[in-house]
């Protein structure tokens, strides 16, 4: 059975939500994914929406894929060449485990964009891959060309004094039935954390068989924690690249705890707990950020911590703005096609893996 963990994200993955919005840009297409090798024992998937020009490239939040950003990340295609990668011990990556450390985790994301031929890259992270991207910046500012957090940009220097003081999250309500096969899975993630995910994104973290009858999660949760384990964290203080900070800002208990009409007195009394500790953890995370004159913030009221699943518009529109305004265009480099050195498999989108 899907364990509430995997669907109530606690302190700096941050779930919140409310509602959804549907406009795009243009109807996503289904990318090119490979698996790159980029050590004896380690092959990572890098999926590519295509597009030329600068190399904007998406780093999903912990528990999620590349393909998180499958609906949201081709209508950047326009001025950039577009790619994700997933962190090793998840989805496609999964051959090795999560790493404890954080530079292990910039050292895989460095070795792929060296197989790939990158150079100076423009990174877009969600939740906790806003640590990779920092700690990137900092050990390499030349390969530094910008920087967007989306919902991730926030102070982890004392993330066990704050995971203590934490209250806990209300437990949703999940059946057997909920987890029957993809179409009940597709339904609670749904229910639970408040927006849809694209189905190869549930495709890619959760195992079905044959008949689409659910098998358990790619990544066991044991797993999943170790990215959280690691005792170093990432210095904004040490960036000099310009970033712009997205806040998903609660604003209700629904923004926090999208089931909250399903729980009773003392559940929404948990989730009201939840609400001020989220709402003053944004708050403080985004004055420290703001305090750097190259930092831009925006915030997004009323929010998911999915931001980019529940206001895909408004969350491009932002980030466009924010390209257009430190005239970050388009520009050769080495490659512009993703032609990795050693690549072990080639697929097509997530939406057909099982």
């Amino acid at each position: 059975m899907i364990r509430a963990a995997r669907l109530l994200p606690v302190f700096l993955t941050l779930a919140c939500a409310s509602g959804s919005e549907v406009a795009r840009a243009r109807p996503p297409s289904a990318p090119t994914a490979r698996l790159t090798r980029i050590a004896s024992d380690v092959t990572l998937e890098v999926v590519d929406w295509g597009g030329q020009g600068s190399p904007l490239v998406f780093l999903a939040g912990g528990g999620n894929t590349a393909h998180v950003f499958d609906d949201f990340a081709p209508q950047f295609t326009d001025s950039f060449h577009v790619i994700g990668i997933t962190r090793r011990g998840f989805g496609a990556s999964a051959g090795a485990p999560p790493p404890v450390d954080l530079d292990t985790l910039v050292a895989d994301l460095t070795a792929t964009l060296d197989t790939l031929r990158l150079g100076s890259v423009i990174l877009v992270g969600h939740s906790i891959a806003g640590e990779e991207m920092t700690r990137f910046a900092e050990l390499h500012p030349a390969r530094c060309r910008g920087l967007v957090y989306v919902d991730a940009a926030y102070d982890r220097s004392d993330i066990d004094t704050l995971a203590r003081a934490q209250p806990p999250g209300p437990e949703p309500r999940i059946s057997p039935a909920d987890t029957l096969d993809f179409s009940s899975v597709r339904a609670v993630y749904a229910r639970v954390q408040g927006v849809r995910e694209p189905d190869s994104e549930i495709r890619a973290t959760a195992r079905f068989d044959s008949a689409d009858r659910y098998l358990g999660d790619v990544t066991p949760n044991q797993l999943k924690a170790r990215l959280a384990s690691g005792s170093r964290v990432a210095r904004y203080d040490q960036v000099h690249c310009r970033a712009l900070a997205i806040y998903a800002v609660p604003d209700s208990l629904a923004d926090v705890v999208p089931y909250y009409a399903e729980l009773d007195s003392a559940g929404r009394a948990q989730g009201d707990s939840l609400l001020r500790f989220v709402a003053a953890v944004v708050a403080d995370s985004r004055a420290k950020f703001a305090r750097f004159p190259q930092n831009t913030v925006v915030d997004v009221r009323g929010a998911n911590h999915f931001v980019f699943l529940q206001r895909p518009a408004e969350v491009a529109r932002a980030i466009r703005s924010f390209l257009s305004s430190q005239r970050i265009v388009r520009q050769a480099v080495l490659h512009q096609s993703v032609e990795p050195h050693d690549t072990t498999n080639q697929h097509t989108s997530a939406a057909g893996r099982r």
